[in-house]
């Protein structure tokens, strides 16, 4: 009776010493589909597409294309900074309307209250400018009307620096500096197409001119290049 006892004693202890069974691992999930509209989730060791980048903005920061539209690719000039004019394009027996230019937009950050009023001074002075100079350079091959046209012609100011006479007078080498940055389109008044596209800087840096002058002359080399361009 002892003896059978001290053997059954003996096949608990050796039971209890034994490790545990390993549970067998759980069963891998089966496959989904991705809701319509879900996001694609990467696959392991797969680098995710990285977003698309925006082009940079020509003239630091002071040409924004999509003030223009599309399709318009910039070329650098001497007369005109940055310009695009439809393959093609005559002006020939077109009216140009010369419509009042948009507020300015003030592209350029910390600008304070003299170099507003400046670009607000100018938006109502230089289509003006550019509709007489444009008159003559077009010799009655095309008209310029401020009252209506085919065609319409639209600006802005995208910049200005009224800039310090005193500075001019007493420092010079360019201090005080006024200088005026903007851009213009002409485009079809019925369809919209932009036909030609301008973006230009002007600079005043001596005593002996103002940012005024300076828009005036430009306004005869513009008038001149537009008809170079359109009316060969």
């Amino acid at each position: 009776m002892v003896r059978l006892l001290i053997l059954s004693m003996s096949c608990a202890w050796c039971l209890s010493a034994q490790e545990p069974p390993v549970p067998a691992p759980p069963p891998a999930p089966a496959p989904t589909v991705d809701a319509p509209g879900a996001a694609a989730k990467p696959l392991p060791g797969v680098d995710p597409p990285k977003p698309a980048t925006t082009a940079p903005l020509l003239d630091n920061g002071l040409l924004d294309p999509t003030w223009f539209g599309e399709g318009v690719v910039f070329t650098k000039g001497d007369d005109v900074d940055y310009f695009w004019v439809k393959p093609g394009f005559s002006l020939r027996g077109h009216t140009i309307f010369m419509k009042p230019w948009d507020d300015p937009a003030m592209l350029r950050k910390g600008r304070d209250g003299k170099d507003h009023a400046k670009a607000t001074e100018l938006t109502d002075s230089f289509p003006g400018m550019l509709r007489g100079a444009m008159t003559g350079a077009f010799n009655g091959q095309a008209k310029v009307s401020r009252t209506e046209g085919d065609l319409a012609l639209v600006g802005r100011f995208v910049d200005a620096n009224a800039g310090s006479k005193a500075a001019k007078w007493l420092i010079g080498l360019g201090a005080g500096s006024e200088t005026a940055t903007w851009d213009m389109k002409l485009v079809d008044s019925k369809s919209g197409e932009i036909l030609l596209a301008v973006h230009h800087r002007a600079i005043s840096g001596t005593a002996m001119s103002t940012i005024q002058d300076k828009l005036v002359k430009w306004a005869d080399k513009f008038a001149a290049f537009t008809a170079g361009q359109a009316l060969k």
